[in-house]
């Protein structure tokens, strides 16, 4: 298995609370475990979240929870540090409906892709 860190430019979209369990971004991030909560919805790679809000307008920087990826052939490395550094955790693309919770509650302020072959 061959895996590529891929970062870019960040382009955050987001959705209304009550649409919050519909988010089909790439990668979707949740205020609460398994998936609840307020939601941001990322489709590129994002180096740091301290401009990022969730739909409850709360800031995105340390205060993720839980995160589904959304890609059939992509991974999600999130860091607890901007600029991809500090200890990390990978968010197999499981899809929406098995959201997995942070191993580092509320820590994230960046992530990007990893490709899988």
């Amino acid at each position: 298995m061959t895996m590529v860190l891929l970062g870019t430019a960040v382009t955050v979209t987001t959705v209304t609370p009550a649409s919050a369990a519909a988010c089909t971004d790439a990668v979707c991030a949740y205020e609460g475990k398994d998936g609840t909560g307020a939601v941001a919805g990322f489709t590129t790679a994002d180096n740091n979240f301290s401009n990022n809000k969730f739909t409850n307008g709360t800031n995105v920087n340390d205060r993720i929870t839980s995160v589904s990826v959304h890609t059939s052939r992509n991974a999600a490395m999130f860091y607890t540090d901007s600029y991809w550094r500090g200890n990390a955790h990978r968010f197999q693309p499981f899809g929406h409906n098995r959201p997995e919770n942070a191993g580092y509650d509320n820590a994230f302020s960046s992530f990007r892709f990893l490709v899988l072959d």
